[in-house]
Formats: C-alpha cells, sequence, structure tokens
C-alpha cells in the first residue's frame, strides 16, 4: 500500500513539473531574443551597447525607442537605459523586442 502512495505522489510530481516546464517554455517563445541577457543588466547598458550586442545601427535603436515611449527628453546613444526609464519606467524586454525587430527588418532587407 505504502508502495503505491509513493507511486502516485512521484507521478503527480512529475506532472506538475512537466506542466510548470511547459510554461515555462511557452513563456520563453514569447520572447525569443538572439541575445540572452537579463533585465537588470539591460538597464545598465547604453544605446550603444545594447545596439552593439544585438549588431544594429545605435541611432536605429535609440530612435525606436524615443518613438516607443514618445520621448521627450535628450537622449543620445550613450545615454543608459536606467536614465531613460526616469522618464518613463518601460520594461528592459521592450528594448529586446525592439532590438529584435531591428535586427530581423535588417536581415530582410539583406
Amino acid at each position: 500500500m505504502k508502495k503505491i502512495g509513493l507511486i502516485v505522489i512521484i507521478g503527480l510530481l512529475l506532472i506538475i513539473g512537466c506542466s510548470s516546464n511547459e510554461k515555462t517554455h511557452a513563456e520563453d517563445e514569447l520572447h525569443d531574443h538572439s541575445v540572452e541577457i537579463e533585465g537588470s543588466e539591460m538597464k545598465q547598458l547604453s544605446v550603444q551597447q545594447a545596439a552593439d550586442l544585438w549588431e544594429i545601427d545605435s541611432e536605429v535603436l535609440l530612435n525606436e525607442i524615443i518613438e516607443e515611449f514618445d520621448f521627450k527628453g535628450e537622449y543620445t546613444t550613450e545615454t543608459v537605459l536606467e536614465d531613460m526609464r526616469l522618464e518613463y519606467k518601460f520594461s528592459p524586454a521592450i528594448i529586446k523586442d525592439i532590438a529584435e525587430d531591428i535586427k530581423q527588418q535588417g536581415m530582410q532587407n539583406e
């Protein structure tokens, strides 16, 4: 009887584990980026450094960020993303998405 209970518990744990892995994988697919970097690290980068990671034009990235958030401040490619977040507290994942879109557009134009 104890063996059956143990088998049932192990089975339930395996099912729960598989479900949570599927959810994580699905979330990863929503934000599948060619560059892997944590949001906390991303915030510390300048626009230029972020552009360099994605191998895209920093001016294009800067302009897209400014347009996305309708920024009014004066920003350059040397501006750190965390400083831009003082005007509007955006998620670093959005910058990753913008950079990824720019990279994809560049690849399509080649």
